[in-house]
């Protein structure tokens, strides 16, 4: 790999402990019902994080949409607009397309499977990327947590990802308190916690972003 967005991990991440990847991907059916959580900053919310589902036979739609905005004084210090679509087809990517405000930076990607893989566009140009791979918008699917490479739906290209697993904790759902699955990531744009359910399904997030630490509380 020699695109300068994929992630060359140091001497000290790469002793972190990976899982090993999946052969196949498939979407388990737990991780299908719809998500959002409410970003929160010390406590206090600062936006959203959506995922929706459509499922049509063997074709799944999966829409991604993020809006997050810190204040400090009143003032918007920070401001992040993610808008993301993605189909899936007999357990493969087929086509991506999103748009992303990163701070008044305008991101635009598109992407189509092809026969030698999953050929990606954006700003930096084309980049054809292993057909097999998640997507960095996957922290929905527990199956994320095997990977080391994923597809990069905001900036295009492929990133590097390092998984370590923290063990199980209680989180709070509107459901009542669940025992979910703590796995540390790593890349070059997000780095934190996911959390997920003995279901697969997402629960929680402890997300590290500009510098930022946003906590992703479900609220449906």
């Amino acid at each position: 790999m020699t695109r300068r967005r994929f992630l060359t991990i140091s001497t000290a991440v790469a002793a972190i402990p990976v899982l090993a990847p999946l052969a196949a991907f498939k979407v388990d059916a737990a991780a299908r019902r719809d998500l959002r959580f409410r970003a929160l900053r010390d406590g206090a919310p600062i936006g959203e994080h959506r995922v929706t589902f459509r499922s049509d036979g063997d074709r799944l739609t999966v829409a991604t949409r993020v809006d997050i905005a810190v204040k400090v004084l009143f003032i918007t210090a920070f401001r992040f607009r993610h808008d993301a679509e993605e189909v899936w087809q007999a357990d493969r990517l087929v086509s991506v397309t999103s748009t992303t405000n990163d701070n008044g930076t305008l991101l635009r990607v598109s992407g189509t499977a092809v026969a030698d893989g999953f050929r990606i566009i954006s700003d930096d140009g084309p980049f054809l990327a292993s057909g097999r791979l998640l997507t960095s918008n996957a922290l929905w699917d527990s199956r994320i947590v095997r990977e080391q490479r994923l597809i990069d739906v905001q900036h295009g290209g492929e990133i590097g990802l390092v998984t370590k697993v923290l063990g199980d904790e209680q989180v709070d759902t509107p459901q009542g308190p669940v025992r979910a699955t703590r796995y540390h990531l790593i890349t070059p744009y997000y780095a934190g916690s996911v959390f997920h359910d003995s279901d697969g399904r997402w629960v929680k997030g402890l997300l590290e972003l500009k510098g930022e630490r946003i906590e992703y509380a479900l609220a449906a």
